[in-house]
Parts: structure tokens; sequence; C-alpha cells
């Protein structure tokens, strides 16, 4: 497979003084960190009041479907399920472990399991909604979106927000048990490794690794640079650039290979 190169990540998390930038070393996990964004920002939606911020949920809406419909989602779920569920069960006699927790963990991989041997529902559901069809059918047209182009959702975007909170709670729902499951494995990914602190020379900083799925990478808000990286599963490149384009020094980083 070639080596895969990005300008900016494709996941950023700001978490108090520190900002965290993950990049994917494999498909499946690219796939995994696009359907979560993805649902993170459609949640946002359930609160707007104001109609013309609509039109972004419903472009969201339909990228998160056509993620859904990649052939392998469901057959690469599954099996990272099992693999989960098998390497959890190796603490089960370590007394250090508490066992009640592990249960509980080890329940929810068996629910979500039995949740993706359902057919996927996604496609049917949103094409036969009368609002869903009409936005997407105006989507591709210069300028689509004017009220003239989709009265209907010009009607709906006046509409109670109590209406509307319930309608978007009717189209995630056919998503909502595959993200979860999405959810908890990137939980458990992140989980499985710790963050050790490394030095890029001059802003460059590169290393092997063995079949690893994710990289993390923790800065300080208030550095003045952001990693670009470059890998494919068993090597990787970290490079930092200065938001000004000023020559980048020495830097210091905490990673985290999971």
């Amino acid at each position: 497979m070639p080596t895969r190169v990005v300008v900016f990540l494709c996941y950023v998390a700001i978490m108090s003084e520190t900002i965290i930038y993950e990049y994917p070393l494999t498909e499946k996990v690219r796939c995994y960190l696009r359907i979560e964004h993805l649902s993170d920002q459609l949640l946002g939606f359930q609160t707007v009041e104001q109609p013309e911020l609509f039109k972004p949920f419903f472009g969201l809406l339909f990228s998160l479907a056509e993620q859904f419909d990649r052939g392998e989602l469901k057959k690469e779920l599954l099996r990272d399920l099992d693999n989960q569920k098998y390497s959890l069960n190796q603490w089960r006699e370590d007394e250090n472990i508490d066992q009640h927790q592990l249960d509980i963990l080890i329940n929810k991989l068996d629910d979500f399991k039995l949740s993706q041997s359902q057919p996927n529902k996604t496609n049917s559901a949103l094409c036969q909604d009368p609002l869903l069809a009409q936005i997407k059918n105006k989507s591709s047209l210069p300028g689509g979106g004017s009220p003239f182009d989709t009265p209907l959702l010009h009607y709906w975007s006046h509409l109670p927000i109590q209406r509307r909170q319930d309608d978007i709670a009717r189209w995630l729902a056919p998503f909502s048990q595959t993200i979860e499951a999405i959810r908890l494995l990137l939980q458990l990914t992140r989980e499985s490794s710790s963050y050790q602190e490394v030095t890029a020379n001059e802003g460059f900083y590169q290393n092997s690794c063995e079949q690893l799925q994710l990289l993390r990478i923790k800065l300080m808000a208030h550095q003045d640079h952001y990693p670009t990286i470059s890998g494919y599963k068993n090597r990787y490149a970290v490079r930092f650039q200065s938001w000004n384009e000023q020559p980048v020094q020495d830097v210091k980083f905490l990673l985290s290979c999971c």
C-alpha cells in the first residue's frame, strides 16, 4: 500500500491547554474517525434554532450515509468487536482488574455485535423521507437549497424546535448503534497506549511500529506549530510546521502509538 500524507489531520480534540492530533494508520480506523467526527457535528444541530443554519446539517447527514455505504464497514466492525472481546477476556484472571466493569464492557461488545447482525436500513430510511429526498435531489444544483428550490425544507426549518429535534433524532436513529460501537472501539484503542515524550529534531520525527492503528500527538495549545503526518501501518513520519511559515526548531511533544 502507498504511504499516505495529510496536510492537516482529520481529527483534532482540544482539551484545556492541550491539543490532541490523531492520525489513522489503517483505512478502517480512518473510516471510524470520519464517522465519529460526522456524528459529533450532527449532534450539535439538535439545539440549533436559526432556520438558515440547517442546510449544513443535511450535507453532514448524507456524508455519514456515504460512510455507512462502505461494503467492508460491517465486516470490519464485527471482526473488531470479536477481537476486543477476546483481548478483554485475557484479563479475567487479573486480580487488579475490576471484574464487574469488565463484564459490563464485554456485555456492551456483545450487544453491539448483535445489533450489527441486523440488515442495514440507513439508506432506505433516508430515501423514503420526502424532505431528505427533496434536499438530496436539489443539493447538486449551483446554489441549491434556496427556499424556492426546497420549499419543504423552508417549511420544516420554521417548525417548533421540539418537532425538528424529534425529526433529527429519527434520522440519526438508524446510525446510532453502529456509531456507539465505533465510539467504544476507538475509546479502547486510544486507551491501549500511554503518552511518551519525544523530540522532533528541527521539527522532524520518524519511527517504525508493529501493526499500529492510530497515532496521537499532544501539544500545548500555545505552541506555534502543528504536525503533518505520513505513514501506513508499520512506519510513520511527523513533520511540524509553523502556522506563520517560520523555521521550526526542535519540538518536544507527547506521542501515543495505539
